[in-house]
């Protein structure tokens, strides 16, 4: 089971990485919190770019009683300047470069050599050094240097207002470990019959849409830190609101949409983790400091994009496939069972 929701939410590029992560509360918390949002950031905005495609597949709605169920694959493409960020020294309080290039891999990038010093005061009051390596990206592993994700939506008409509500939902569920919850809510309003366009094979709607994905994944398990309540906590709320087009050639349909996105990510490291410190040259232990709640960051995506796709009509299976142009350029594909 924790596989399959694993697969389904791909939380992996952060659950994968969450151990060698923890290295960098070395840093302590301040500079463990920045160096976390440098590291992750490509991933956190893809995902989030993800989650705000895949709402529609044409510009009409559903007459009475028509419903969908809809299977939606979306991969948000990361540019070339984000896999990679520039370590700046005096940007941290307690991090220098012990060694390698201060060009440093993101999690999304490919291998690093960069190795980071940390000088920080421990509870025996003096200053301690603790070295440790940049973790590798995972960019290699994922498709098309992109960032997947999954979604499964119900859309239903509304006649009286000539709309689709549309919702995705997961309630919170999971193992011992791991638990992810997800509800999402979108209403696709039909100008058409207003238009007077309803019986031409031209269709004209307008969407609003808001996601929210919650995860809690207990690391106390795989911590290289003694300590308790460690876990690693996302929340996630996308808005999208756009305008959509369509043309109905029967078994083929062509679809357009502009719009805005905007979404914001929390990601938290809780618990209590003791740090040893060692001496770089000896490997002796030269001190211990116990941090709580160490790493707190926020991510953010927003801006205008424009959708281009087409659907296949075989009866009420569907399969759909477009492209969204935006910061983080969108590959949406899947299939629907629709039912007008």
């Amino acid at each position: 089971m924790k596989k399959i929701i694993l697969l389904l939410f791909l939380l992996i590029p952060f659950l994968g990485k969450t151990q060698d992560i923890e290295q960098f509360l070395l840093s302590g918390t301040e500079d463990a919190s920045k160096l976390t949002k440098n590291y992750v950031n490509p991933v956190a905005k893809g995902f989030m770019y993800g989650l705000n495609s895949g709402w529609y597949t044409t510009a009409r709605t559903h007459k009475k009683f028509g419903f969908d169920i809809t299977f939606v694959a979306n991969l948000a493409q990361v540019p070339s300047k984000d896999e990679a960020f520039n370590f700046v020294e005096s940007d941290y309080k307690n991090l220098s470069l012990a060694s390698g290039p201060n060009e440093i891999q993101t999690l999304f990038g490919g291998n690093n050599t960069t190795v980071l010093q940390s000088r920080i005061e421990t509870e025996g009051g003096s200053f301690d050094l603790a070295n440790f390596d940049i973790p590798d990206g995972i960019g290699n592993d994922l498709p098309m240097s992109a960032v997947p994700s999954v979604t499964l939506q119900v859309g239903i008409g509304i006649p009286v207002i000539d709309a689709d509500l549309k919702v995705r939902f997961l309630p919170k569920v999971g193992t011992s470990d791991l638990e992810v919850g997800m509800f999402g809510i979108g209403l696709q309003k039909s100008f058409s019959k207003m238009l007077k366009i309803d019986k031409t094979p031209f269709d004209v709607s307008a969407l609003v849409a808001f996601t929210n994905l919650s995860a809690e994944y207990d690391i106390q398990g795989d911590s290289e830190f003694e300590g308790s309540g460690q876990k690693l906590e996302f929340s996630t709320n996308a808005i999208t609101f756009q305008a959509i087009a369509s043309v109905n050639l029967k078994l083929i349909e062509f679809y357009g949409a502009v719009g805005y996105n905007t979404a914001k990510m929390d990601v938290d490291i809780k618990g209590t983790y003791k740090l040893e410190y060692t001496d770089v040259d000896s490997g002796m232990n030269i001190g211990y400091k116990t941090l709580t709640d160490p790493v707190s960051v926020k991510f953010d995506a927003s801006g205008v994009r424009a959708t281009l796709g087409t659907r296949l009509n075989l009866g009420f299976f569907k399969i759909f496939a477009d492209y969204t142009m935006q910061e983080y350029n969108t590959i949406t594909g899947g299939i629907a069972f629709s039912f007008r």
